[in-house]
């Protein structure tokens, strides 16, 4: 039922990039960034007062973005001309897929407010979004009083769950230290907040017990835990993961009030039972099995053992190794000893000054600037530190896990049995089981020791394709990504590289400086070694980089040959006509990278190169853009398919109309990355290509 009321929702197809008048209320917490360029953005959630009239009829919910113009307030009411599309993901093997997030979140629509029209501040009451309102507040008190440096960005997510400031590279750096949680308000501190309330709440009844006053007087603690893990929890916003929280310490309360063990298996799956009630898309998301994964491990650890605080850190450290590998392709390895120094400082100190400095702005107290500076002072010293040492030993401090799921089942096995009294022998033995997910792997993950897989990736907009056998990997290209923010190369080709055991890259070639084509190349340089770097005309300024030369030529064995067709040295071309094109002869298929070439420059090299352009499979140059595919090119290439690499519904209309009537005037079939995903040929010597299509391999309804 959930399901079909998500998809009835949906923004229909004939709709997407059609300009469209919308009325409703800003819901949630805006979030806003600056790029580089110095242009600020927003993003937020967006609830329609009405439907969209027909044929748009459906979405309620909208994700919108929007560059300069008016900062707007949760709760307001505006009317926005807007460019939407349906919520779509990049669908890579060994990544994840965004609309598994948008499915959870609700969302129906995401899009952009577009600035040719007037955008309409409308009247209306902010009703339900007013702590939202008041959260929005006290964050910008806070980015006053703090500054957008990196103390207060963690201070402003902590209290209110705000994670403008929060950029990759802070990610990154707690992400190397196993403590990305305490980035933002998670179970940890709203039960951290709730043992305040049942530590207040008992003296109080102590106090009243003083007085002579008994009655009602066990209900304070649980009561006072309750008030307060529910104002924190309105702090962050009533978001998934802080009402996942708020629900685990919420059951454990009511067993306290009913008499029964708090801390038992019972109260946790009634906490995850409402929860999916309430939420059955909750089930999709990484959020919900770290959680309750974590609280059911330290349930396991509580029931063989009693051990001290270091010991606990480091029995979750291990226990989280399958989820970490599972969900993240990597973990930290120095988590246990972070935790065990930042838990309790965050917990005892920080968050006590954080929501005491919070509790002084409601009330206009000028103590509130004061207390969170304190509360700012230890987070400056320390992130001082560890990003000395993140940038200094960072493969010491985390490592790539290269997860497959016998490696994940052993890991599981030896973990519930650590427990467990067993002989030493036992114990040495049950670590064996480990080190199949700690340890990379001898060799690349393919389908048979003589097979050549080529991945044609899902970017988005952009392009990227990767080529190896069992020892070697070639990299044509690393997709796009927006200035200061994550590129794409960390959402899907670093993911795709780490489940198929690939640590070394043979050769990278970015074929010219568009960000959609080499964006990710700093991505790639930081996880990964590269051997030799091959670029256009418009980067030889590059690094360690070459440029293309025509005429090149090597090869991994006698059948996995390739050869660069341009550019020439010495030739004077504009950066998209300057681009590498790639020519690869492997086992059973010829494939064609043509880079970002026009049609005059598509002429100048059917010119030279002549019938050895001819390729079964060929990407289509500019991603289909009608100023290239030139009947000539498709004439002398004679390709079996065409690949369009591009982003579902993107403002540059690839692929053209245009190309796609003329590849089908030709005859030739047409591939999308938008529409199939990852697009995979497994090719081995005497066998016909097989072509695996990965949206198809994992189709769910809210993939739709």
């Amino acid at each position: 039922m959930h399901a079909q009321s998500l998809l009835a929702q949906r923004l229909p197809e004939a709709c997407e990039r059609t300009p469209l008048w919308v009325e409703g209320r800003v819901t949630g917490l805006p979030e806003t960034f600056t790029l580089p360029d110095g242009v600020q953005w927003q993003r937020f959630a967006f609830a329609l007062n009405h439907e969209l009239a027909a044929p748009c009829h459906g979405p309620r919910r909208l994700l919108l973005s929007a560059a300069g113009g008016d900062t707007v307030q949760p709760g307001e009411h505006w009317r926005f001309e807007v460019s939407l599309r349906r919520p779509w993901g990049m669908e890579n093997p060994g990544a994840d897929n965004r609309q598994r997030w948008y499915a959870e979140a609700g969302i129906d629509a995401v899009g952009s407010v577009r600035k040719v029209a007037t955008a309409q501040r409308m009247s209306g009451r902010a009703g339900r979004e007013q702590h939202h309102r008041q959260r929005q507040r006290l964050s910008q008190q806070m980015l006053a009083a703090l500054g957008p440096e990196a103390p207060g960005a963690i201070l402003r997510a902590l209290a209110v769950a705000d994670r403008s400031g929060l950029d990759q590279s802070l990610w990154s750096l707690f992400r190397h230290y196993g403590i990305s949680h305490l980035l933002v308000i998670s179970g940890l501190h709203i039960g951290m907040v709730a043992a305040c309330g049942l530590l207040l709440g008992s003296s109080l009844s102590r106090l009243l017990g003083l007085w002579g006053i008994y009655r009602f007087t066990a209900l304070l603690a649980p009561l006072t835990a309750v008030l307060l893990a529910t104002g924190y929890t309105a702090l962050a916003g009533f978001t998934l993961a802080t009402s996942r929280a708020w629900l685990m310490i919420v059951a454990l309360l009511c067993a306290m009030l009913a008499g029964r063990p708090a801390l038992s298996w019972h109260n946790l799956l009634l906490a995850a039972a409402v929860l999916v009630a309430l939420q059955p898309l909750a089930v999709l998301g990484a959020g919900f099995w770290l959680s309750f994964g974590s609280v059911a491990s330290l349930l396991w650890f509580a029931a063989w053992r009693k051990g001290n605080w270091l010991g606990t850190h480091l029995f979750m450290a291990f226990a989280m190794l399958p989820m970490s590998g599972a969900w993240f392709g990597g973990t930290s390895l120095v988590s246990a000893f972070s935790n065990a120094l930042l838990v309790p400082l965050v917990g005892f100190i920080v968050v006590p000054l954080v929501l005491a400095g919070t509790l002084a702005a409601l009330i206009h107290s000028p103590m509130a600037a004061p207390l969170w500076s304190m509360a700012a002072w230890p987070l400056e010293r320390l992130l001082s530190v560890g990003t000395t040492l993140a940038e200094q030993h960072s493969n010491r401090l985390y490592t790539e896990i290269s997860s497959t799921p016998l490696a994940l089942v052993l890991c599981c096995v030896a973990l519930a049995l650590c427990c467990v009294p067993l002989g030493l022998r036992h114990k040495a033995l049950l670590c064996s089981l480990i080190l199949p997910l700690l340890l990379p792997l001898a060799a690349h993950r393919v389908a048979a020791a003589d097979a050549v897989h080529i991945l044609v990736l899902d970017v988005g907009q952009g392009t990227s394709v990767l080529i190896y056998d069992r020892d070697h990997a070639l990299l044509y290209d690393t997709g796009g990504g927006s200035p200061g923010g994550v590129s794409v190369a960390e959402r899907a080709i670093l993911p795709v590289l780490r489940q198929r055991g690939i640590s070394h890259l043979d050769t990278v070639l970015v074929s010219h400086g568009d960000r959609d084509h080499s964006a990710g190349l700093g991505s790639l340089q930081t996880h990964l070694s590269i051997g030799s770097l091959l670029v256009g005309l418009d980067q030889a300024q590059l690094p360690g980089a070459s440029l293309c030369e025509a005429g090149a030529a090597w090869r991994w064995r006698s059948d996995v040959r390739f050869q660069l067709l341009a550019p020439a040295p010495g030739e004077s071309l504009n950066k998209n006509d300057g681009s590498c094109v790639l020519r690869a002869q492997l086992p059973g298929l010829t494939v064609l990278l043509a880079g970002d070439i026009g049609a005059a420059r598509e002429r100048a090299l059917i010119r030279y190169w002549g019938p050895q352009l001819a390729s079964q499979v060929a990407l289509a140059p500019h991603h289909g853009s009608q100023t290239s595919s030139s009947w000539a090119w498709l004439a002398r290439v004679k390709p079996e398919i065409v690949v369009y690499t591009h982003g579902r519904a993107n403002r540059f209309g690839h692929p053209a109309s245009a190309v796609i009537q003329r590849h089908a005037d030709m005859g030739v079939a047409t591939l999308s990355s938008a529409e199939s995903g990852a697009l995979e040929w497994v090719l081995r010597p005497h066998t016909p290509p097989q072509l695996v299509a990965h949206r198809e391999l994992k189709r769910r309804y809210w993939k739709r």
